[in-house]
Parts: structure tokens; C-alpha cells; sequence
């Protein structure tokens, strides 16, 4: 290995250096403290902090938020490891093993023609894997935020009911009744329903997926050219 490759594992050494300092008989108080439990709420908050960082593409801030979501995850497989549930070892080993597994057409003999056709195959891998779920729906976590767990719900509904959710002409047609529906009941002083606010919301979601975007951050990036309240394109 040379000699800049093991400067940057030191690095990483560091950090669990640090936790592990940090965690010892005189080390921090709240450190000590912590559990899995306890610390999951503060992974989800990096990781969040992280995204918004690298979607406004402030690259300084995406290097320290970063910084942080690393030294979470380290610290949590820390703490299961004290607990001899599994060690980082553990950890290193799963995700390499899935990402060969994944990616046939990398380390294997498989031939694929796009990224349609990866993202394809890496769905069926996937639901290779989880065979003991009765549900598609259940790889799916609630914690997600709701327009990205709509994305990923709707992405596994591909194959079933004859590809109705990628019959884009078909899914335009069922926002645009939707959005008309929604439109009589306003003009005639009739409640919306929040059944019918969240049918529209998923067909939006679907009519980004089937044009290759995610509809989380199309609105992300929407908000980021809202100036001073004036983001509907009627106030522009």
C-alpha cells in the first residue's frame, strides 16, 4: 500500500481513536451514555444536514457534515461492537459482499446496455435478497420522508398491473382528472380532502420517477430558487 493510502486509513483510525477515548472510564459524560437507541435520531439529522449541504453545493459545509455522518456511523458500529453484536469487520464485509453481488456486470459475466437496465437488474437482486418478506412495501422504511418513500414504493410496483405506474400518457391523464376534480371542488366552496391532496402528490412522485427524476428533489430544488415567498410561477 502506498504511502498515501495508509495516511488516509490513519485517518478513519483517528476517528475511532477518538470515539473510543471518548467512551473509555475518563472519557465524556454524554458520550458514555449513548446507545443505539439513543443515537439514531442524530444519524438521521447528519445525514439530512449532509444532503441539504451537498444539494446547495456548498462544498466546505458538505466536507464538514460529512465529517459528522461518518463519525456517527463509526460511533454506533462502536457501540454494537462493545456489545459483541457485530464489529466494524462485520460491517465491511456485508456491504462489500452486497455491492459484488449487486453489480454482476462489474465483477461478473453479466452484459447490461444502460443504466435503466443496472438500476433493473439491482431491483431483482434485491428482491432475491428479501424473499422473506411477505410485502415489497416492507424494505421500505416509514422513517423515509414521505415523498421519497412514495418514490421508492412506486418503484417497486414496476412489472405488476401491466406497468400501469410507467404508462406515462396514462398517469398524466389521472393527475390532470385529479387536478380538475380538485379544481371543481374549490370554485363550488367544497372541502379537499386530504385523500385526494395525497393521490395527487403520488402521481406526481410517479410522473417524475418514469422521467428519471425524484420528485424530493425537484421540490428541493424549487424551494432553493424561492426568493422571498415568491416561488409560484404565477408570482414571477
Amino acid at each position: 500500500m502506498k504511502s498515501d493510502e495508509v495516511e488516509k486509513w490513519q485517518k478513519v483510525r483517528s476517528i475511532w481513536d477518538i470515539i473510543h477515548q471518548l467512551r473509555g472510564e475518563s472519557g465524556c459524560p454524554w458520550d458514555r451514555k449513548q446507545t443505539p437507541g439513543s443515537l439514531q435520531a442524530y444519524l438521521l439529522e447528519e445525514s439530512h444536514e449532509a444532503a441539504a449541504a451537498i444539494r446547495g453545493e456548498r462544498h466546505e459545509e458538505v466536507c464538514e457534515e460529512l465529517g459528522d455522518l461518518l463519525f456517527m456511523v463509526l460511533f454506533l458500529v462502536y457501540l454494537y461492537e462493545e456489545t459483541d453484536r457485530f464489529a466494524l469487520e462485520d460491517v465491511c464485509d456485508r456491504i462489500c459482499e452486497k455491492m459484488v453481488r449487486r453489480h454482476p456486470h462489474v465483477f461478473g459475466n453479466l452484459t447490461v446496455e444502460s443504466s435503466q437496465e443496472v438500476m433493473d437488474n439491482w431491483e431483482k437482486i434485491k428482491a432475491g435478497e428479501k424473499k422473506s418478506q411477505k410485502n415489497k412495501m416492507d424494505a421500505v422504511p416509514a422513517s423515509l420522508p414521505a415523498l421519497l418513500r412514495a418514490h421508492r414504493m412506486v418503484s417497486r410496483l414496476k412489472g405488476q398491473e401491466k406497468d400501469a405506474w410507467n404508462d406515462v400518457p396514462f398517469r398524466a391523464r389521472q393527475l390532470a382528472a385529479r387536478s380538475d376534480e380538485v379544481a371543481g371542488l374549490v370554485e363550488n366552496g367544497k372541502e379537499v380532502k386530504p385523500e385526494i391532496i395525497g393521490d395527487m402528490l403520488l402521481e406526481l412522485v410517479n410522473l417524475a420517477r418514469v422521467n428519471g427524476y425524484r420528485a424530493e428533489d425537484c421540490l428541493h430544488r424549487r424551494l432553493m430558487n424561492w426568493k422571498d415567498g415568491a416561488g409560484g410561477r404565477g408570482n414571477e
